[in-house]
């Protein structure tokens, strides 16, 4: 599905990613890992081409990157960053049929067909019954869902995103990483999902990349990446890391020194 060939990438003189060389399988489930400044939402967005790579390549569906358009992209991928915010009021049922605009022409209406899609979409995510609301009034695990259901309506085979447990709280956390996991079985969908929470990396992906300083220091499964002697080594944490009682995952443990 994605292919990263020694990619490099630099703001002026400052190197953020360097070689970094990394195979995502389709329908994969990836989490993207690291401290703070090691690079992961530079390379969601090397991903998505909102950054071009200052060197190496970019694979997608073994056709270079930069072969594709941005509608094009939209059709295969789609994209919810961490911080989106929206000016205006829009209902939910506007915001998630805003995924349909990659597969309209010009000036083009949504036809029957694509409001069954932003239908769907609405269902696949529960939050049917809040069609009519405005997206405004919505708690920030609501606000999350409706922006994954806009990302199901754009019909993408990947969906990125930076930080979904972002600012929820542990329930709707759950929630959302239970909509992503069935969305990459049932729904053959490939996630790529920037993480700080670890436990949650291990628990519910298949694969973790671990960043760190720009480099890719290790990929593999939770159980390969997620150890405590790489976690203290990366992160610079005293931690432990354990199989978790819920089902055997990596679990980190830490607590106050002293």
């Amino acid at each position: 599905m994605l292919r990263l060939e020694q990619v490099s990438f630099s703001y002026r003189e400052y190197a953020v990613l360097q070689d970094i060389t990394l195979e995502i399988p389709r329908q994969s489930f990836l989490a993207l890992i690291g401290p703070n400044g090691s690079g992961k939402t530079t390379l969601l967005r090397l991903i998505s081409k909102v950054l071009q790579p200052r060197s190496g390549k970019i694979w997608l569906e073994a056709q270079p990157l930069s072969k594709f358009s941005a509608r094009e992209l939209a059709k295969r991928m789609a994209v919810i960053a961490s911080d989106q915010h929206f000016e205006f009021p829009f209902s939910v049922i506007d915001v998630v049929a805003m995924g349909r605009f990659p597969h309209l022409n010009r000036l083009q209406r949504l036809s029957s067909k694509d409001w069954e899609v932003v239908d769907q979409a609405l269902k696949v995510t529960c939050v049917d019954h809040l069609r009519h609301r405005p997206i405004s009034q919505l708690s920030s695990g609501e606000k999350q869902r409706v922006l994954i259901a806009r990302a199901i309506a754009q019909q993408p085979s990947v969906l990125m995103l930076d930080e979904p447990n972002s600012h929820l709280d542990i329930n709707h956390q759950i929630a959302i990483f239970n909509l992503l996991r069935s969305l990459n079985r049932q729904h053959q969908m490939t996630i790529i999902v920037v993480l700080h929470d670890l436990t949650s990396a291990a628990a519910f992906s298949q694969t973790i990349a671990l960043l760190h300083e720009g480099k890719l220091i290790k990929t593999g499964s939770p159980e390969e990446v997620i150890t405590t002697e790489l976690i203290r080594q990366t992160y610079g944490a005293e931690v432990e890391v354990f199989p978790s009682p819920l089902g055997g995952f990596p679990q980190v443990a830490y607590g106050p020194d002293g």
